[in-house]
């Protein structure tokens, strides 16, 4: 195995989003990324003190991908479709950010402020449609909103692994922005 490889992490980093895709994130570990990559677990090393510093790779990466959707939104529910596309789309990436306990994520401040980004996507969203709003009653329609889309993903994607949607789920599937502004402002 030779370490001597141009953007080694890069490419540590991208064969460990590929293992979370395709598998799952629990099977990201030094040495399966290592071995993908061709080089010796010393070599990933060299750039990543522990699988936690991998994982928050991936993690940063996900929030990325969200918040580019974000910003590429032209109507609040875009955005939330966007994200719950990026839910059915990226399953394990969305599990290791949203359901990933074993990490300490305090230790990688820069994604509590990606997570507050999301999240304040929703409120800023919501505030044309609640001009005259206390701000507390504003974060808590986000939250609301949070749970329903993180709930919807939830039970389309339990939908897909047991193959019984029930038709207003693949209704909502297919009409994403139409039921977020059905559920979200009426």
């Amino acid at each position: 195995m030779s370490y001597h490889k141009e953007n080694l992490k890069e490419r540590l980093i991208e064969i460990a989003w590929e293992i979370c895709i395709t598998e799952s994130w629990h099977q990201i570990n030094m040495r399966y990324v290592a071995e993908k990559a061709g080089v010796s677990p010393t070599a990933f090393y060299r750039h990543f003190k522990n699988k936690s510093d991998l994982k928050a790779e991936l993690i940063r990466r996900g929030y990325e991908l969200i918040n580019e959707g974000r910003e590429n939104a032209n109507t609040f529910s875009s955005y939330g479709a966007h994200y719950i596309k990026f839910g059915l789309g990226y399953p394990h990436i969305y599990d290791l950010m949203f359901g990933n306990i074993d990490s300490d994520m305090s230790r990688y401040p820069d994604l509590e402020t990606r997570s507050d980004a999301a999240f304040n996507g929703v409120i800023e969203g919501l505030k044309p449609f609640m001009p005259d709003a206390a701000e507390k009653d504003i974060r808590i329609k986000a939250v609301h909103i949070w749970a329903s889309v993180h709930g919807l993903v939830a039970l389309l994607r339990r939908g897909d692994s047991q193959d019984s949607k029930s038709e207003e789920l693949k209704w909502s599937e297919n009409n994403l922005e139409e039921y977020l502004e059905m559920t979200t402002f009426s």
